[in-house]
């Protein structure tokens, strides 16, 4: 589908003679190249011939439409709706996995038995206890560089640093107490000792390989690998498990990967069919294939504004409504209110007279609307429901 595309949900039916009819409305114009006479007019043929086939008479610029021969009204009652203006926006709609980011592995460095583990699903943060060796609890610090040798006083480096930007982070330190420099000095060790002093384990003033796990950030357990009462060697997996941060993930045609980029707002449709904004993350710039044809796909991730409106579920499948074409401050009328002309075009009733109209974008029941003297605020007649 193209910018310019449409899809088949955003035209409701179309009501003749109190009979729902669902008619086709004609493809969106180039847009670049003007409202396209020749293009609109051939689609007005499929369309009034479709009208004539389900029974309808076309209205003429005359004003008759429909009407007996002793002067009654043969056709269905009317209502009225306003013509308004407004932003009108056209999406496709793109299946969705909702879950939650990256992947994460936590790799035990401390020699004895595992004694506690986490549950599946259990959110462990900064400072909280992964998991637990010879009775000792292993916490989760913040930082990309893993954990690779013991830290002492006189041993400084990037993961030192690291190191003392969590003591300060968990409060056993302050920078005015101990500079966040990457050096490892008495300062350091003081405030290693506090926090040694807040797990209830002894306090050495020393981090050892294995006594704590350096991850990114707060880690959600999807999967527990080590058994209580087993080993876990060095280097042996004990947890795997993703980041807190909802996210929706999905597979994009890579003939569509120009319709969004990062920064774009779309619409997640959930399971329960509510809706909840979002925003495009990233944008994947290298085409993979799927399935068992030649089918090439970019990844894309799409970030919840509202985390909490998408729930607990996991690899939940979702919808994701991107769009496709935006029109903003243009007049626009319920889809309904057009009336196919039986001269060829279209039209909308206003106060007893018919007014030729152009159409442009349609969206969710609306269309895009542009003829002479058709004014925002005036009241078009719609077949009442």
């Amino acid at each position: 589908m193209s910018r310019r595309g449409t899809t088949v949900d955003e035209y409701p039916p179309v009501t003749f003679n109190g009979e729902a009819r669902w008619v086709p409305p004609p493809p969106p114009p180039d847009l670049r190249r003007g409202w396209g006479r020749g293009r609109r007019m051939a689609a007005l043929a499929v369309v009034a011939g479709l009208l004539a086939t389900a029974g309808v008479v076309a209205v003429s610029r005359s004003g008759g439409d429909g009407a007996t021969e002793d002067g009654t009204d043969a056709g269905p009652s009317t209502a009225t709706a306003k013509v308004g203006r407004q932003d009108l926006v056209a999406r496709t709609e793109v299946d969705g996995t909702l879950g939650y980011e990256g992947e994460l592995a936590v790799l035990n460095q401390a020699p004895g038995t595992v004694t506690s583990v986490p549950k599946v699903g259990t959110v462990v943060d900064r400072g909280q206890a992964l998991y637990s060796v010879a009775n000792r609890p292993v916490p989760l610090l913040f930082g990309d560089l893993p954990a690779w040798r013991r830290l002492a006083e006189n041993v400084d480096g990037d993961d030192t640093l690291q190191l003392e930007e969590n003591l300060v982070a968990l409060g056993h330190a302050t920078e005015a107490e101990m500079l966040v420099d990457g050096k490892f000095t008495a300062a350091t060790t003081t405030a290693v000792k506090r926090w040694q002093k807040a797990m209830g384990v002894e306090q050495t003033g020393v981090v050892e390989l294995g006594e704590a796990v350096f991850l990114p950030g707060a880690l959600r357990v999807a999967d527990v690998k080590a058994a209580v009462g087993g080993s876990a060697p060095p280097g042996s997996p004990v947890l795997s498990g993703t980041s807190s941060t909802r996210v929706v993930t999905l597979d994009l045609d890579a003939a569509k990967q120009s319709l969004v980029q990062a920064g774009d707002k779309v619409e997640i449709r959930l399971p329960d069919g509510s809706t909840t904004a979002g925003t495009v993350a990233d944008v994947g710039t290298v085409a993979r294939t799927v399935g068992q044809g030649d089918r090439r796909v970019v990844g894309v991730t799409v970030t919840p504004d509202d985390p909490s409106a998408t729930g607990a579920l996991d690899q939940a499948p979702v919808k994701v409504g991107i769009t496709t074409s935006r029109r903003e401050g243009v007049l626009a009328v319920p889809v309904n209110a057009l009336l196919a002309l039986a001269e060829g075009g279209y039209g909308v009733r206003v106060g007893g007279r018919i007014v030729v109209v152009e159409t442009g974008l349609f969206s969710r029941g609306l269309v895009e609307v542009r003829g002479e003297g058709l004014i925002e605020g005036a009241d078009v007649e719609v077949p009442a429901p």
